[in-house]
Formats: structure tokens, sequence, C-alpha cells
């Protein structure tokens, strides 16, 4: 069974910072006039003139001159009766008279970008920003700040996407222009956590906790990755941090799992394997189980690695528990064997000996791990389930192939049949696609899931056919080999 999201990390969009980073229009002194440039930027201006084809901006004792093609509109500040006069000879340039000899254009790009911004808008205006910190010393400042927005929001679009080398790229250049960014320092982290790599997320938090002590999301971050690495002292003083600096009901859930599972495996014996850190309840759990767990999941760890092409990049947690206890840590329901929600816990009650039914648990819930990291954690829970069953060994008795055929030939609609989870189900629809295309072709569809793939895409490319098309197959084929 799998729980909840894998390293599951959402990006501060509406948190005030990354939703900070499409407003790239600056807020103007009172006194100020604001330039809006087609790029996207914008500039103070205490003084301008049109001198032919170009403006004429006066900053302090400095001036910049922009050609006039590129100027989108220009808001004059609230006491200013009109600019600096033209040269002689020249009529005096009046906020008005910007109307007169610039052609109506349509809003500023940024105004656009602020709302729904797309990808290739953000491109754009990133390489115009470029273009203007290198021709306008003046506003060097200005246009940096916003090209630092708009670098993190393309990281987090490329986050969301799944494309993490493409967000890492991102983060890390948003760096090169900012270094203390607290957006991009918290977007780089949190890939690096997604991706399984919590040495260089904890190597970024360290350094953004040192500039921005009191951030909660960098704080929260920390704890996750704590979490993740069986620290869990240290993740629930991160966490609570951050409840301090910022209470919201996600880090209190977080506090209130930890503690509660604290309060359970606080004295567990811990013992490491080359690709497990295995915890257990030394009293009830003697080292010859815990070695014969340790020998089995190593085994089974060389076998998923190789079927599903994938090698996780740090050691996978497991938690042995007694059956009471396991249920009192996990608040699962009374039929769950065991489970996965960024580690395997399992409940092994009495048990002196691994038996074939541990085997299956533990088999089961390891290839839940293999999922979730091959897809990136974006496997739809039929799939997971579905393959986490195929793996353990199950196949689909002749008695539940009928019901489910019955089932298919009694839908008013097609197109519903199947989009109901059960673990019959999920089970069968697997059998169907390996007889049919192989295994291969099933962890091609995870790692275009987790390349940013939708799961129909991923189906019509590893697959050919739609999800919808290759449901109603299913339930051809079972209601030919079942209802005569």
């Amino acid at each position: 069974m799998t729980v909840g999201p894998w390293r599951g990390v959402l990006l501060r969009i509406g948190t005030g910072l990354f939703a900070a980073a499409g407003a790239v229009c600056m807020i103007s002194p009172a006194r100020a006039d604001l330039i809006h440039l087609k790029n996207g930027a914008t500039i103070q201006a205490d003084s301008w003139e049109v001198r032919g084809d170009d403006l004429l901006v006066r900053q302090g004792t400095g001036r910049m001159v922009i050609p006039r093609a590129d100027v989108a509109s220009i808001d004059a500040g609230p006491s200013r009766a009109r600019p600096a006069t033209a040269t002689p000879g020249a009529a005096p340039a009046r906020p008005g008279a910007v109307a007169a000899t610039i052609p109506p254009i349509p809003p500023p790009a940024t105004q656009a970008i602020a709302k729904e911004p797309s990808r290739d808008q953000l491109l754009q205006a990133v390489e115009a920003l470029k273009q203007r910190i290198g021709d306008y010393p003046v506003a060097r400042a200005e246009n940096t700040h916003q090209l630092v927005d708009l670098l993190n929001r393309l990281g987090t679009l490329a986050y969301k996407g799944r494309d993490f080398d493409q967000a890492v790229g991102r983060f890390r250049e948003a760096l090169t222009y900012d270094a203390r960014s607290a957006s991009a320092q918290f977007g780089l982290a949190a890939t690096y956590f997604a991706q399984g790599q919590d040495l260089y997320a904890r190597s970024v938090l360290d350094q953004a906790l040192l500039d921005h002590p009191e951030d909660a999301d960098l704080h929260a971050l920390q704890g996750d990755v704590y979490y993740s690495e069986e620290r869990p002292e240290e993740a629930l003083a991160a966490w609570q941090r951050a409840f301090m600096f910022r209470p919201t009901e996600a880090v209190r859930a977080r506090i209130d799992k930890l503690q509660r599972e604290r309060a359970v495996d606080s004295d567990y014996v811990r013992s490491e394997a080359a690709h497990f850190t295995l915890k257990y309840d030394g009293e009830r759990a003697g080292t010859d189980l815990s070695a014969q767990i340790l020998a089995y999941l190593e085994e089974q760890f060389r076998d998923l690695e190789g079927r599903f092409d994938y090698y996780p990049s740090q050691p996978i947690v497991v938690i042995l528990y007694p059956q009471r206890q396991f249920y009192e840590a996990t608040l699962a329901e009374s039929n769950v064997a065991g489970l996965f929600d960024g580690k395997i816990r399992v409940p092994i009650g009495g048990l002196q000996q691994i038996n074939v039914e541990a085997r299956g648990v533990l088999i089961h819930e390891l290839t839940h791990a293999f999922i979730a990291g091959k897809s990136r954690g974006a496997a739809p829970r039929w799939l997971h389930e579905g393959l986490a069953q195929y793996m353990e060994g199950r196949r689909t008795p002749g008695s539940t192939a009928a019901v489910l055929a019955r089932q298919y030939r009694g839908m008013q609609s097609p197109q519903a049949w199947g989009q109901t989870f059960s673990y019959p189900s999920a089970l069968s629809f697997v059998e169907f696609l390996i007889d049919r295309e192989g295994l291969p072709r099933l962890v091609d569809v995870l790692d275009a899931i987790g390349r940013g793939a939708s799961l129909d895409d991923a189906f019509e490319k590893g697959l050919r056919e739609t999800t919808a098309d290759l449901r109603r197959a299913w339930g051809e084929s079972l209601a030919s080999q079942n209802l005569q």
C-alpha cells in the first residue's frame, strides 16, 4: 500500500515568494515617473524628454538613452506637472506628448505575465532583461531584480513539470544574479530533495538559513530532508521552528505525525545495510530476524533495480513494528498489512523467522519505493498497486476475473469502465498490460510520467494507445475469456 505524496514539496507559489515572481512591475516613488518598456522592464525617471527617435531619461546625476520604439507607456508621478524641458528649439515634453509621439500599443508584457505566464513569454522577457542589464547600467539593479524573479518562475514551471534538470539550471542561474534569493535557494533545495539528493538539498538549505534565519518555508523543507534521512530529532526541531515563524496546518500535521511515531519507535534498534536502513523493536524482533529481512530486501533490491531500470540515490528506510504499535504510529486501518509513505512500514507481530507472508508484504512495499522513484512520485494509484501486487506474485483468480467481466458487460457507458479503483481491478489491468505489451513498456510509461508527461501521453507514446482504449481492450479480453 502506498499513501501520500512521495517527496512532495510544494514550491512557494502563493506564499509570497514565488507568487511575487510574476509581478515584475516595480512600484515607483511618489514623485517619480514610471517608464514601462515593451520587454517588461520598468525604469523610474526623475525626468525625461523626447529627442527624435530616443527618450533621454535622467536618474539623479545619471542619464540613459532609450529608443522610443522600446517604450510601452509612461506613468507620470502624481505631483509632476511636466517632465524636464526639451532641448532648445523643441516643444516641451509633457506626459500627454508621449501618447502623441509613441503609437498606442498593448499593455506591458509584464502585466500579462503576472496573470498567466507561459514559458515562451517568460523566456522572451528573460532574454530582453539580460540585454537591458548590459545596455542600461543605471537601471541594472532594478532589471536584475526582475530577471531573478522571472528565472525563479521558470524554475518553478520546470519543477511542476518534473523537468528537474531544467529546474536546477534555472534556480542556479537566478543565484548567479542574486546569491541570497530565498526563492531560488528554496527552489534549488526542493528540486534536489525531489530527486533524492538530500546531501545537496541540505547544503543549499544550510546557506539559505544563514541568509534567511526566520524563513518558515526553508525551515519546513529542512525538516522534510531530515525526516527523509531518518534524523527525527533534527526534523522535529526544524518543523517546530517553521511553525514558530508561521503556524500552518501542514507543518502542524508533520509535527503531530512525527511525535506520534517517536512515541512508538524512539528506542528502536537501528541496522544499516548497503541499500537499507532498518529500524525495529529489539525486544520483539531479534537480530536473526532483522538479518533475514535485510538479506531478503537486498536480494529483491537487485532484482527490482534491473526490472525498473532505476537505482535509488540513497538508502531506503524500513521500519518493523509490533502489530499494535504499527497501527498506533501510522493510524492505518486494521486490514492494512504494510505501507509505503516514503519509508517502508511493516507490522511483524511476534514473527521470529521470515515467512512467505512477510516476504510478500516486503516485496510489495519495496516495489512501491521503486515505482515512486522511477515516476518521481507521479504514478497513479492503480498503477502503483497493480504493479506492487504483480511483483509480489499475485495473479487474478478465475472467479475474480469473471466478476470483473460481468461488471464490464453491465456498464451503461464503456467510457466509465475501470475508473473506480479497487485492488483486484488494478492487478487485473496491469496483468493485461504486461501480458500484451511486456513489463519494459510499463516501465517506459513510468519514466515518461516522471519526466512530466501526462498519463495519457505516456501511454500513447509507450503503448501507442490511450488509457481509455486500453481499458476497453482489457474489458473485452475479460469478457471473451470468462463469459461464455
